[in-house]
């Protein structure tokens, strides 16, 4: 902070500061709101997916079990085949929306709150200095 030595520099390290801030808090404003939808799909998610496990398991088990070329053996083969697919869908959207990715969100929100607490501590030193020259 010894360097500032004049009013004026300090006006300018306080627009930074005040610009970065401003940054810094729209990034966390949406950071937040991601991180509120992500954890609902994320629940979603897991839950759709035991069920859809459950749901292959029975139809595994049930299908062996009827005749082949039957109605019902071909209507609980399309049904494990639907199951099969949207497990696999869920499977790739767990990447973008499951726990790990919950997580990373929130560590991205705990770097941005980490960066204002350290942005408005530069600011305060910097007002502090401009008062005291």
């Amino acid at each position: 902070m010894n360097l500032l030595t004049a009013a004026a520099d300090c006006d300018a390290a306080i627009a930074v500061a005040d610009s970065e801030l401003r940054d810094l808090q729209h990034r966390e404003d949406n950071l937040d709101y991601v991180r509120e939808n992500s954890t609902e799909s994320a629940t979603e998610v897991q839950a759709e997916m035991a069920s859809l496990t459950a749901e292959i398991d029975a139809l595994n088990t049930i299908i062996p079990t009827l005749a082949a070329g039957t109605k019902a053996r071909k209507t609980n083969e399309i049904s494990l085949r639907r199951a099969t697919n949207r497990q696999a869908i869920l499977n790739d959207k767990q990447d973008s929306r499951g726990p790990v990715a919950l997580l990373t969100r929130e560590l991205n929100l705990a770097q941005v709150q980490a960066q204002i607490t350290e942005t408005t501590a530069f600011k305060t030193a910097v007002v502090a200095r401009k008062a005291a020259l």
